[in-house]
């Protein structure tokens, strides 16, 4: 056991809570910061075996449990970090805190033991940051899918128009019905179009696709295998996200006061149930691509999260 892991196990014996709080090691005084979620000890003790398992009275133990398993590397990332895990004792004092570095990555008193953590389970730890409310936890899997699904440094960053496209929209999967309107464009264009030329492009994927979980399914699964960065933040998947924002809010019942029932989103609720039941790596990339661009919430996360834990099993990151 090296110092990193003795001063850690002692830390989490001391302490009372556990706060995941705002900022990495660049946000200044902890006790400025935003909490963004806290666990206490349980009165009894208890058993944390695995992620899946996880309940509410579980949450300090499955923190301590995510956070202090893995390898220990010797060295430190070069950023700051996003968020910052916080032990606390019984009179609320500070006993000392690890920032966390993109995916699988804890930084426990960094500037003191300049040790990092790569962690066992970094879907796990995720998964539960979500799961107790701390925001933003899918993009944290943007990378991983990247890689998986071999998305990263394709050429030419935005697909091409005309013959050349065709093989472009081939591997996308992108439905044949709408072939005719994209090659007239550049992947970049796709980005650029008009809403009228979107209207029409909606009309032509229902006359093909009347289902509208089929339409979600199909168009989460061309936003999932467009090439990273560039197609699938700034080209196709511009196009995508507003095709998948296809449906208007519902209105509520006509006996009901509009202010006493807010509106349901159809669109984001079939959108959420296609994606609960689908398990391709694509339609999961596609997920969490709308999740980067602002469509996060407690239903994606929850819809998604059992195809990410069977993508990411524990001992993933510490392998490769």
């Amino acid at each position: 056991m090296n110092d990193t892991a003795a001063w850690l196990g002692a830390a989490w014996d001391r302490a009372e809570s556990v706060q995941v709080v705002d900022g990495g090691e660049d946000r200044g005084p902890i006790d400025g910061r935003a909490v963004l979620a806290e666990a206490q000890r349980p009165s009894a003790p208890q058993e944390f075996s695995a992620p899946q398992e996880f309940s509410a009275r579980q949450e300090f133990s499955a923190l301590r449990g995510l956070t202090t398993a893995g390898r220990f590397t010797g060295d430190i990332c070069r950023c700051h970090g996003g968020l910052t895990i916080v032990l606390r004792d019984s009179a609320g004092g500070i006993i000392g805190s690890g920032s966390v570095h993109g995916y699988d990555t804890v930084s426990w008193e960094r500037s003191r033991f300049r040790d990092d953590l790569v962690v066992s389970d970094p879907a796990g730890l995720q998964l539960l940051l979500a799961e107790i409310g701390v925001p933003h936890r899918l993009a944290s899997f943007h990378g991983p899918l990247a890689n998986l699904l071999d998305l990263r440094g394709q050429r030419p960053q935005f697909r091409p128009a005309g013959k050349r496209g065709r093989s472009y929209l081939s591997e996308r999967r992108v439905p044949g019905v709408l072939w005719p309107a994209l090659l007239t464009v550049t992947g970049e264009q796709a980005g650029e179009l008009p809403a009228d030329r979107i209207d029409d492009m909606r009309h032509l994927l229902a006359e093909v696709m009347p289902s509208p979980a089929d339409r979600a399914t199909a168009l989460l699964t061309w936003l999932g295998r467009l090439p990273v960065e560039a197609e699938a933040s700034w080209g196709e998947g511009v196009l995508v996200r507003q095709l998948l924002a296809e449906a208007p809010r519902s209105a509520p019942p006509a006996d009901v006061p509009p202010a006493d029932v807010p509106p349901v989103d159809v669109a984001r609720a079939v959108l959420v149930a296609a994606v609960a039941v689908a398990r391709g790596a694509e339609v999961v990339m596609g997920a969490v691509n709308l999740a980067v661009h602002g469509g996060e919430d407690a239903d994606l996360v929850a819809a998604v999260a059992p195809a990410l834990r069977a993508l990411f099993p524990p001992g993933d990151a510490v392998q490769r």
